[in-house]
């Protein structure tokens, strides 16, 4: 027996144009599971959130505070870590059109559409995990970076088979190593906090999460264990000079 919603997409697999578009759509998101499936094996010690799942100018009232933020400096050094297809490499550009921006993925074909929706000679977009040791920034986006769909799915007591604390903190440390002191780090829509980790003596909090973009609501300490009741709503952070 059949039910209504069977009868309508057979009646919609009639109309010439609606069966190849559906055949192209699948194609499209079977590329893309097939990416994602393979990173999940190849780097599973590296990987953070799976999906390059994204959109246009995500977090504008952050990005205007950076941008303000760096006014003075003629060309700012920015990082965009996990920057997917390149949304919000290009919602910094548009603010910042001298800035230099490196765009990190593990995704190839996220990284892709991004080169090819980015035609700026001063945008630069590389697969990898962590910016080379020699290179330095002015300010570093991680942002949705720190998170898993699973998690937010299941809510589970510990994060520890998904995503566990020990590489969060050791993603943020390579990040860290890159952020010139006096740097901005944006870090937000995340399962952990920075005042969690041993960098959280090196950085201030800068702003605090602000109208549309939510704090973090669900979140896992250093023994993997959830945090129940606990909110985060920094969401950037100034590196601070070392003492001495």
């Amino acid at each position: 027996m059949t039910g209504p919603l069977s009868r309508l997409r057979q009646l919609a697999l009639r109309i010439p144009f609606v069966r190849p578009l559906g055949h192209r759509l699948l194609a499209v998101v079977s590329a893309d599971r097939r990416v994602v499936a393979h990173l999940r094996v190849s780097a599973a010690d590296q990987l953070l959130q799976p999906w390059p799942t994204t959109s246009e100018d995500r977090y504008p009232r952050l990005f205007d505070a950076v941008a303000l933020r760096l006014r003075d400096r003629a060309a700012p050094r920015i990082l965009s870590f996990g920057c997917a297809s390149g949304e919000e490499v290009r919602a910094l550009r548009a603010r910042m059109p001298e800035a230099a921006i490196l765009g990190l993925d593990l995704n190839p074909r996220a990284l892709a559409k991004a080169r090819a929706a980015d035609p700026s000679p001063r945008s630069e977009y590389r697969l990898a995990s962590a910016p080379r040791p020699e290179e330095r920034f002015d300010a570093i986006f991680a942002m949705a970076v720190f998170r898993h769909g699973a998690l937010k799915r299941d809510r589970p007591e510990s994060c520890a088979a998904i995503m566990p604390f020990s590489r969060f903190e050791a993603a943020l440390c390579r990040l860290d190593a890159a952020l010139e002191e006096g740097g901005l780090l944006a870090m937000g829509n995340a399962h952990f906090r920075l005042s969690d980790t041993g960098l959280a003596d090196r950085y201030a909090v800068e702003l605090r999460s602000p109208g549309q973009e939510p704090a973090s609501a669900l979140l896992y300490g250093p023994d993997d264990r959830r945090l129940d009741g606990v909110r985060e709503s920094a969401v950037l952070f100034r590196k601070l000079p070392e003492a001495g």
